[in-house]
């Protein structure tokens, strides 16, 4: 039988297509060579000869100068990256460029170029293939806004075919009326067929220069780890992806903050009655992201009275294992989860199921209460296969809650996944709860693209509001120590 949460993701989740990303790697070797070692002298014992005077030195045969070692062949230069944006310093014109209400100024930096000055929109669409997935790329934009107050960004996007819907967008500020390099580093997500560099003027005008894209190294997607306190790891897996929250503000060249459906806007699902906003909702200190959620109004529509914060990953992968350590918020209502959902696929597809539930904790106050969490998976169909091949004691098998032997509210716990091709194998600081049987792909069978990670904080409905929500417990949060992911290997 589908969950609840799973019965209303179906009505509210029609989805079209997605994708997998393909992750290139590099490796180089240095070269090395063993210099061969000069016959050593030997010496026999002869009959004593006759005294012979000696000969001045002069006179003694002197051994060849050694012969210094051939200078080792320099490396060539490395090869420039290609240019990928076409006219991108306008000595076309405007050729290669989408545009409104623009007009071409002599450039100030170049002798005799051209520059573009725009009150709204420059863009180009880059040809289909021009980008290779999981390859990184850096965009530079030489640009300034025309007045203090002005308003100007810089924005890589990635579109899928179903209604040309955006999924990845990348973004930067111009922000100064001086001359600037506005740069934006990112990784070509698993479809690469509708991408689109756009330098927009939101308010007042932009001065635009030059404009380049070339592929660049990879982008390191790990950073220092202080302490594994905590971690439950399994043997032969490497840290591909985390984030230690060390900061003082959320990363956001690794997080985006809004669901990836409805171009990218979508901020609740389900019943809930929460909207996901940037109003404070992503605190960082002292190690530790806080998602919080508090009551803005009572008397939005639909009851949407509280604003809350989520993140999801730009980085995607399929398999590995996932972790994370993370205090649970008290208050009844309170619907936090972590999980792994598809993103795009190579085709541009964007579907779901499938979904991975490394954890949902769900305080209801009745029949769900601050010792249980929920694990388990999205089902594509009915008849879909999923069936547990291990469950802890204390994992119910009716209805996929672990009842732990603690208060997850009273402290910090990690909660883990291993992902593998034909199984999940869920964790509880260590603990293994439960295995199910579980394939990545579309109700159609199709392989499903790969997966972002999902942690939000999620408030009310039928579910987590079946008897109401705590007002007086405003505000809570989701705290996250750490989030990370390993790839086997």
């Amino acid at each position: 039988m589908m969950s609840t949460r799973a019965v209303l993701r179906v009505l509210v989740l029609a989805l079209a297509t997605l994708g997998s990303v393909i992750f290139l790697s590099a490796c180089g070797g240095g070269s090395g060579g063993a210099q061969s070692a000069a016959p050593a002298a030997t010496a026999s014992a002869e009959p004593t000869a006759p005294e012979v005077p000696a000969a001045p030195a002069s006179a003694v045969p002197q051994a060849p100068a050694p012969v210094p070692p051939a200078p080792a062949p320099s490396l060539p230069d490395p090869v420039p990256a290609a240019e990928l944006l076409i006219n991108g310093q306008f000595a076309n014109a405007l050729t290669n460029w989408s545009y409104n209400y623009v007009s071409l100024v002599p450039s100030e930096l170049r002798a005799g170029g051209q520059a573009v000055t725009t009150a709204w929109q420059v863009s180009q669409t880059l040809a289909s293939g021009a980008l290779v997935p999981g390859q990184a790329y850096t965009l530079v934009v030489k640009a300034r806004k025309n007045a203090l107050d002005s308003m100007a960004t810089v924005t890589m996007r990635f579109r899928k075919p179903r209604y040309s819907e955006s999924f990845r967008t990348y973004s930067a500020d111009v922000a100064s009326t001086g001359w600037q390099d506005v740069r934006i580093d990112f990784t070509a997500p698993a479809y690469t067929g509708m991408a689109d560099v756009i330098l927009t003027a939101k308010s007042g005008s932009l001065t635009i220069d030059s404009a380049s894209l070339k592929a660049r190294d990879a982008i390191d997607q790990t950073e220092p780890i202080t302490s594994t306190a905590g971690s439950h790891v399994p043997a032969g897996y490497t840290l591909a992806f985390n984030d230690e929250f060390n900061g003082t503000t959320l990363n956001r060249r690794k997080w985006f903050t809004r669901y990836i459906y409805g171009g990218e806007t979508s901020d609740h699902l389900n019943d809930e009655k929460q909207h996901y906003r940037d109003n404070d909702n992503h605190r960082v200190a002292d190690g530790v992201l806080s998602l919080v959620a508090r009551k803005v109004s009572s008397t939005a529509e639909y009851g949407m009275n509280y604003e809350s914060g989520m993140i999801r990953s730009d980085w995607t992968t399929r398999y590995g294992y996932f972790e994370a350590r993370v205090k649970m918020p008290g208050g009844v209502g309170m619907w936090p989860a972590f999980w792994l959902n598809a993103d795009v696929d190579e085709a541009g597809r964007l579907g779901w199921p499938p979904e991975i539930d490394i954890f949902e904790f769900v305080n209801n106050g009745v029949e769900d209460r601050t010792n249980m969490i929920h694990q388990s998976v999205i089902r594509q169909s009915a008849t879909t296969e999923a069936a547990l091949t291990f469950n802890d004691g204390s994992f119910s098998t009716s209805n996929n809650d672990y009842y732990a032997p603690f208060d997850f509210t009273g402290g910090w716990h990690t909660i883990g996944c291993e992902w593998t091709p034909q199984q999940v194998t869920f964790y509880v600081d260590g603990v293994k709860t439960a295995t199910r049987h579980y394939t990545w792909t579309y109700d159609d069978g199709g392989l499903a693209g790969p997966a972002h990670i999902l942690l939000n904080l999620a408030v009310g409905g039928s579910w987590a509001g079946r008897h109401g929500i705590d007002d007086s417990a405003f505000p809570q949060a989701l705290q996250v120590d750490w989030v990370r992911a390993y790839k086997k290997g």
